[in-house]
């Protein structure tokens, strides 16, 4: 399931344990797994293996798959269901396993203690050596991944999404510093949240009572004033969607990979970048060092080596993804506009 932890711990004796953790932190199935179960029992967990031994656990897999009904979990399955299948993959390749928007990363360190959470992505595959590690025992192994093919659940996985571009409204900030308000703004008519213009919109913006952009806008919105901090973070634009129903969510720290997994599910996305992607000037204030020449921009699209952008000030266009990710990284700051 989405959120949850899959814990090996094991010996160099062989034996080891499959544990299953839910995001609370409740274990929810654990098995345990034998020195017969490896790929090549004389081998410590971690080393490599290859030669007869992968093309025979490769060949029984494929039997097993034959002969006997898969085990493939789905995501409808519990999470005692998704343990015991889950620690029958054998990384003798390097593999993707995708589960309805689902990835999960596998570790191939020789260490006692590994763990792969299960996030959502879409698209993402864990590279690994060829190592000798726990596999199922024989009444598990039609779960268990061909040495040569990945595995595959029961249901079709999602097509990748390589390109995207949702088509936001461009919204003008004119001459205000409302760049935060106008990427908001755009996000909102696209979604059909309001068809309220910008001056009729800034009526509802949270304001800060003591200049912390943490809490709400701070500073003058209508025209520049030299030496304020002027702009507001992440939490009260969640805040001032929320207002219009929008259930808007701070996705900062999740890089340009989550604004990608954002817009492949139609949500723009508004991104604090640097003015006209400059090179960043910072300036300490009271709350915290600013980025003084910030900027904010709705993102709603991409593609191999670029990103499409409705930016309040300069218009809509493709960014560079370099340039881009150059700005955006100074900060990390996203909201997906749901």
């Amino acid at each position: 399931m989405t959120g949850a932890t899959l814990t090996l711990n094991w010996s160099q004796a062989g034996t080891a344990t499959a544990t299953m953790t839910a995001p609370d932190g409740t274990v929810t199935g654990q098995s345990t797994i034998q020195q017969q179960d490896k790929v090549d029992p004389a081998k410590s967990v971690g080393t490599t293996v290859s030669g007869s031994k992968v093309t025979q656990a490769a060949g029984q897999t494929a039997s097993s798959a034959t002969n006997e009904q898969s085990s493939t979990t789905t995501p409808s399955e519990p999470a005692s269901s998704v343990a015991s299948s889950l620690q029958a993959t054998n990384s003798d390749t390097s593999s993707s396993s995708k589960e309805s928007g689902s990835t999960i990363a596998n570790s191939s360190s020789s260490a006692n203690t590994s763990s792969s959470a299960v996030t959502p992505s879409s698209s993402s595959s864990s590279q690994e050596s060829s190592s000798s590690k726990p596999s199922t025992p024989s009444s598990s192994s039609a779960a268990s991944s061909s040495a040569d093919q990945p595995s595959t659940p029961s249901t079709p996985s999602e097509p990748v999404v390589t390109q995207k571009v949702l088509g936001v409204p461009f919204v003008s900030q004119g001459n205000t510093m409302l760049c935060e308000g106008s990427s908001l703004l755009e996000g909102l008519l696209y979604k059909g949240y309001t068809t309220q213009n910008l001056s009729q919109f800034v009526q509802s913006m949270p304001l800060s009572a003591d200049n912390n952009p943490y809490d709400g806008y701070s500073g003058e919105w209508r025209h520049n004033v030299d030496g304020t901090y002027q702009g507001m973070m992440a939490t009260p634009v969640v805040q001032w969607a929320a207002k219009y129903g929008s259930k808007a969510v701070n996705i900062s720290g999740q890089g340009t990979a989550g604004i990608k997994r954002e817009i492949t599910k139609g949500n723009s996305v508004v991104a604090w970048i640097t003015y006209d992607y400059e090179a960043p000037e910072f300036k300490q204030m009271s709350w915290g060092r600013a980025v003084w020449n910030g900027h904010v921009v709705n993102v709603d699209g991409f593609k191999d080596g670029a990103y499409h952008v409705v930016d309040p000030v300069f218009g809509a266009r493709w960014i560079n993804a370099g340039t881009f990710e150059n700005a955006f990284n100074v900060t990390g700051m996203a909201v997906a506009v749901r």
